[in-house]
């Protein structure tokens, strides 16, 4: 395993049954999952990132970004296919810097796509964001509902999305575009910008701190597993490219109060929350509709959430 390679490195295209796979970004919280299942498939990974992954992820990794063409040129060759996970994920941050925001996230996705298309890799399976839609008008959200992000982040995934989707009828490829919801499970930092209420709310209860909830606790959210993302990635492979994109969530709506009440249940642990004021641009509701990826993927969530709730609260006891 290579921790800071950087040249290009000679790959054996198949290991055992699988093939060589590239993940963008698999350093991350996703990526780590990613890599892993791909691993456990038979398949040998190639990470290109700009930080190492944490020990233990089954993969050779390439210190590279995706905003280097030429890097990434002598890198994709040999790959059956591409899971594109680079990117800037802090919302916060693309309001004070909007044009980095667009250089990675959307600066970086063409170049991923020109690398594949290139090399000849009909497939790059790209990771959008629910930040796509903005404020839902309707619920559950499906994939035709109006796309008005309310922050650059969103609008740089939606942008870069299109540009995934385009390559499909403009040069024949086998894209696919999944918006993720909000991704929870153990390895997440609590102080990532990727990190959501569910890694912040395990801070607070293993640390005896109270927990902060944001408005009256009301807001809802759908929460999915690593495990099952990386999943839906897997399953992306393995079908044709879809000229739309596709929600990958639960499917599951809960409220935030009431997750605090569950994982206080679970870890036998009283919290109190202190309630802050509501945080300006906050979506009141957000639950996909993820039929369309069951349809088309053969996608359907396998982790129970009390399950990966327990998991993540007996990693920090």
């Amino acid at each position: 395993m290579c921790f800071a390679c950087d040249y290009p490195i000679q790959w054996d295209i198949q290991l055992g049954l699988g093939f060589m796979i590239v993940v963008t970004g698999g350093s991350g919280f996703v990526g780590a999952y990613v890599c892993n299942h791909l691993a456990e498939q038979g398949h040998s990974v190639r990470i290109i990132d700009i930080a190492p992954p944490p020990f233990g992820v089954k993969a050779e990794f390439v210190r590279a970004s995706v905003l280097d063409v030429a890097r990434l040129a002598r890198l994709v060759p040999g790959a059956e296919a591409i899971i594109h996970l680079a990117a800037l994920v802090d919302v916060n941050a693309s309001v004070e810097d909007p044009f980095s925001d667009f250089q990675v996230n959307v600066q970086g996705t063409l170049n991923v796509l020109e690398a594949a298309k290139s090399a000849g890799i009909e497939k790059v399976s790209y990771a959008s964001s629910a930040a796509v839609y903005g404020e839902p008008v309707q619920i559950p959200i499906s994939e035709d509902h109006p796309t008005e992000p309310s922050s650059p982040y969103g609008l740089s995934k939606l942008c870069a999305e299109r540009y995934v989707l385009l390559y499909n009828k403009l040069y024949g490829m086998k894209n696919n575009a999944l918006r993720l919801f909000n991704v929870y499970g153990k390895g997440q930092s609590a102080g990532s910008p990727y990190s959501g209420v569910i890694t912040k709310f395990t801070d607070a209860i293993s640390s005896n701190r109270q927990p902060i909830i944001f408005g009256d606790g009301s807001q809802t959210r759908d929460f999915v597993h690593a495990k099952d993302v990386a999943n839906a990635f897997s399953l992306s492979l393995q079908r044709g490219g879809f000229d739309f994109p596709l929600n990958i969530g639960a499917g599951m709506e809960i409220s935030v109060l009431s997750l605090l009440e569950k994982m206080s249940a679970i870890s036998s642990k009283e919290a109190n929350p202190k309630f802050m004021p509501q945080r300006k641009g906050e979506i009141k509701r957000s639950i996909p509709d993820i039929s369309l990826a069951g349809q088309k993927l053969g996608y359907y969530p396998k982790i129970e959430f009390e399950e990966g709730l327990r998991e993540i609260l007996s990693e920090r006891q």
